[in-house]
């Protein structure tokens, strides 16, 4: 990856939405270029796929984080897959420390916290899992410098 592909990705993180003309007006390079280099980056899996960015709290969503010890024998990559498929799952991350899995989940109120973490607990492998919810986000973001 050079410096036009991460100025590219600056401008993505910016506005997904901007068009390729723009970015390329903007960059200094030509559609043509801007377009070629995204697909790229796509293909390599650079870019993920574009979304718009919700501010859940308007939304009345609770930010549950859970972390989670595997029991001796079993794949912390296949918990953690199983994890990843519970629909409230925003991030599952395989961390160092005292528990095995770091899991970021939005839910629609504290009742359906309770409800997620159960389903957590009865996922085969999942040995404990401890709770903790988020009083009030000060940033949440996933723009990250390039």
């Amino acid at each position: 990856m050079d410096d036009l592909d991460k100025k590219i990705l600056r401008e993505l993180q910016l506005d997904s939405r901007n068009s390729f003309t723009k970015m390329a007006r903007k960059i200094g390079v030509s559609t043509a270029t801007v377009s070629d280099r995204v697909r790229k980056l796509t293909e390599r899996g650079i870019i993920c796929g574009y979304t718009a960015i919700l501010n859940t709290s308007e939304l009345g969503m609770v930010t549950l984080i859970t972390k989670i010890k595997i029991r001796p024998g079993y794949g912390i990559e296949e918990v953690g897959k199983e994890i990843a498929k519970l629909d409230e799952s925003c991030c599952v991350h395989h961390v160092t420390g005292d528990f095995d899995l770091l899991v970021i989940s939005k839910c629609s109120g504290h009742e359906k916290c309770g409800i997620v973490i159960e389903k957590e607990k009865k996922i085969e492998g999942v040995e404990s899992v401890d709770a903790e919810l988020v009083l009030k986000t000060m940033k949440e973001e996933l723009k990250v410098s390039l």
